[in-house]
């Protein structure tokens, strides 16, 4: 499996690092979170409420709706810090949109703001002159692919 988020210009494919053409905006995870978590049901999707009244209970259902799903991942000392500086980029771009696929499946997601990408330095590892990043990604799914 290879997690990517690249950009909207290219149909949606699960190997986005083989396409061509080539997307104009393609970060690759250095490491799957195979020793972190990934959860592509993060969220919870559906949008309603149950009132209590006196004499009973009111229920709204407003159904699920794109952009209710979210995917969690994160990872320990498992990216570089080109990685980081690319996933900062794609967060930071107000409005963006990006394809992500986890090798299996694709979905169109935006970045949750705010924690939409966190990332933090190993200080034991970069003493030793190796600088290696844990991270955490959220991303809001706009469309399933």
């Amino acid at each position: 499996m290879a997690f990517a988020i690249y950009s909207t210009d290219i149909d949606p494919t699960t190997a986005p690092e083989n396409a061509s053409p080539a997307p104009a905006d393609l970060v690759v995870l250095d490491q799957d979170p195979i020793y972190g978590e990934y959860d592509e049901q993060a969220g919870s999707e559906g949008r309603g409420s149950v009132h209590q009244t006196f004499g009973g209970v009111v229920v709204q259902d407003f159904g699920a709706v794109n952009g209710d799903g979210r995917i969690r991942i994160s990872d320990r000392d498992a990216i570089s810090d080109a990685t980081v500086l690319a996933l900062r980029e794609l967060h930071d771009t107000a409005g963006g949109e990006y394809y992500f696929t986890d090798g299996m499946d694709i979905y169109k997601v935006k970045f949750a703001r705010p924690d939409g990408f966190r990332a933090w330095k190993n200080l034991l590892f970069a003493a030793k002159g190796y600088t290696v990043y844990s991270y955490e990604l959220n991303l809001i799914i706009t469309e399933r692919m």
